[in-house]
């Protein structure tokens, strides 16, 4: 278990709908999102220094998915009160902007393998939120 784990296992009971969810996927999915935002975040700053055409698109959305899921991993490290349904539209936004994300770097990955590797962590990211979402109390099947 993580130290993340080790801190939410700690909270006091009755904390929120989070600590009914499958610890492995909660851990899976905040070390995908944290992947993520660090590859996001070089790519962005790899392409706004770059001369490739479309490298102004591919930096402003490799951004953007670098802050949603940013903002998707500091709310599920914040498990208190947790409303599932703000969470679970989250996680579908975070599964959005991943897929944009990934589907933009993969049309300079042959050019860049900061793109490519951004492409790759979007995707893993991706599958994570979806299993963090199949895990959820309520979740849909």
């Amino acid at each position: 278990m993580s130290m993340t784990m080790d801190m939410m296992k700690a909270m006091p009971q009755g904390s929120g709908a989070m600590q009914s969810m499958d610890p492995m996927a909660m851990q899976e999915c905040l070390d995908a999102l944290s992947a993520c935002v660090q590859a996001c975040t070089i790519s962005a700053d790899s392409m706004a220094a770059s001369d490739m055409e479309g490298s102004a698109k591919c930096s402003s959305t490799c951004a953007n998915c670098a802050d949603v899921c940013d903002a998707m991993m500091r709310m599920m490290l914040r498990p208190s009160g947790m409303d599932m349904t703000v969470m679970m539209a989250m996680m579908q936004a975070c599964v959005a902007m991943c897929r944009a994300c990934m589907e933009e770097c993969m049309s300079h990955a042959e050019m860049s393998e900061t793109c490519r590797l951004c492409a790759q962590a979007c995707e893993r990211c991706m599958k994570a939120c979806e299993a963090m979402m199949a895990s959820m109390p309520g979740a849909m099947s």
